[in-house]
């Protein structure tokens, strides 16, 4: 994977490399994200405050860590199949951070070295060389190839008259009341839970919308399409899932045209990224497919779990949770994720069109529309 150069922009950190923006290995919300002072600028109109920016830059993100810009990502993350083989050779000062106490994952640990380490090693977390990490209790840390399964008992309910269970119907075309999460196809005409933390990549999967489910993030558009289609329904267009979003009476927020902070999940004080690997230098953003992001605490909810943060017509999570994509072939994303509802237009009027449809990381997720029969 080619690696890219980090220049600082507008108080982010940016990637600057054509091959990066190709490789399926970089997310690209950091290496797409445009680099001129022209994108910066929300484009739009009242009734749809679009921009071309990317969404993942947080705002004040030096003030939420101290920097640690100089670690590259193979100095400073150390993969924990790994962990326990790793032969230390020399003290190569280390020693002054083994013992300290320290927090990787929203987990309280010791630092010390990772082959010794009786329960999990987290890298990152530890002043020092990288062998000295962040030593939490196992079965308290992450695992991103876990692939947990929290969707068994969610089941599709509450569809409108005309439309299928768990869709409303919004004047001419029904959409999912809540946002969707994934099975796949376990063999022709049987379909099992999908984790919403796993990427489907060429996997069959199709679209659930259901309540007290967690959402199916790590997705692209097309990879949306294709799960709405096999549902037997369609990706919203743009404008279905702005008349969705506004209500009847054209509102900026779900909920009326006064923010509310927190009646949706639409904020988050320290990004989930400078979080999870305990720092704020700028590799983390090529680490936005990391299965453990949306994970954390106080990150990604359950659907439905913000009783204010529904429509006129009763569709939850417009605002927040994920951004959702639409049918524009180009790429568009709207409503804004979980750490930020306002970089690129408020609530409803949020959209992202800084990526193609084949972009996809933690905050990528999705709804389905369709026609009454």
């Amino acid at each position: 994977m080619a690696t890219p150069n980090w220049v600082r922009h507008s108080g982010w950190w940016l990637a600057v490399c054509a091959a990066c923006s190709a490789s399926p290995d970089l997310p690209r919300s950091a290496a797409q994200a445009p680099v001129d002072a022209a994108a910066d600028t929300a484009v739009g109109s009242d009734s749809d405050a679009g921009t071309a920016r990317s969404h993942d830059a947080p705002v004040a993100l030096d003030a939420q860590l101290p920097a640690a810009d100089a670690a590259p990502p193979d100095a400073a993350v150390l993969p924990q199949d790994t962990a326990d083989a790793v032969a230390i050779d020399g003290d190569a000062g280390g020693s002054a951070a083994v013992g300290q106490p320290c927090s990787a994952q929203g987990q309280s640990g010791t630092c010390g070295w990772a082959n010794q380490c009786q329960g999990t090693a987290i890298p990152g977390f530890c002043p020092g060389p990288k062998e000295v990490q962040c030593c939490v209790p196992k079965g308290l840390a992450c695992d991103p190839k876990a692939a947990p399964l929290p969707n068994g008992a969610a089941t599709p309910s509450g569809g409108s008259p005309g439309c299928p269970a768990g869709m409303a119907k919004v004047e001419t075309f029904c959409i999912d009341r809540w946002e969707a999460h994934l099975q796949w196809q376990a063999a022709p005409g049987l379909f099992k839970d999908w984790s919403p933390y796993a990427q489907p990549g060429a996997q069959v999967v199709r679209a659930v919308s259901a309540p007290d489910a967690v959402p199916q993030g790590y997705i692209s558009g097309t990879q949306a399409a294709a799960a709405c289609k096999l549902a037997g329904k369609r990706l919203c267009s743009d404008s279905e899932w702005l008349r969705a979003c506004r209500g009847p009476a054209g509102w900026t927020y779900p909920y009326g045209n006064t923010l509310g902070l927190g009646k949706c999940n639409d904020h988050r004080d320290i990004h989930p990224a400078v979080e999870l690997f305990g720092t704020t230098a700028s590799w983390i953003y090529s680490q936005l497919d990391n299965a453990c992001l949306n994970q954390l605490p106080k990150s990604l909810a359950k659907t439905g779990s913000y009783s204010e943060c529904v429509s006129a017509e009763g569709v939850w999570d417009l605002m927040g949770n994920l951004h959702e994509w639409t049918a524009d072939p180009a790429g568009t994303f709207r409503g804004g994720f979980y750490v930020d509802t306002k970089l690129n237009g408020p609530g409803c009027l949020y959209k992202t069109t800084a990526h193609d449809s084949g972009h996809l990381d933690y905050s990528t997720g999705f709804r389905c529309c369709a026609d009454p029969p």
